[in-house]
């Protein structure tokens, strides 16, 4: 089941950076302009479910898998449009707002761009 879909609306100047380490940090279109410029910014819309290891996330071209969910990761999405994927496929989140996955291929991300995920 979908619990979250979106499009991405705007892509701060460093998040490139982060995602050649292997991190996209996610905040919703209402987040305040400092936290912009290192983030992958997504309409943020109902999301109806927890994300929980086994979801499904599709990022732009790139299939990912939940291995890890840190315990305020569902809260800080649900409430800020707050994620931060680590595509590091580790079982355990080093974070309590991670999520770690594992993945086909690192994604390429442009605006425009879609984001879901499914239970």
């Amino acid at each position: 089941m979908q619990i979250y879909s979106s499009e991405i609306v705007k892509i701060g100047e460093q998040a490139k950076l982060f995602l050649d380490e292997g991190i996209v940090v996610f905040f919703g279109d209402n987040a305040p302009e400092e936290l912009q410029d290192f983030a992958v910014i997504h309409k943020l819309k109902e999301i109806t479910g927890e994300i929980k290891v086994g979801s499904e996330v599709t990022l732009s071209d790139a299939q990912l898998k939940v291995t890890a969910v840190g315990h305020v990761a569902n809260e800080n999405f649900r409430n800020l449009g707050h994620l931060v994927l680590k595509l590091d496929a580790a079982t355990e989140a080093a974070l309590p707002g991670d999520v770690s996955c594992s993945y086909d291929k690192k994604p390429e991300i442009n605006i425009g761009d879609k984001v879901t995920i499914k239970e």
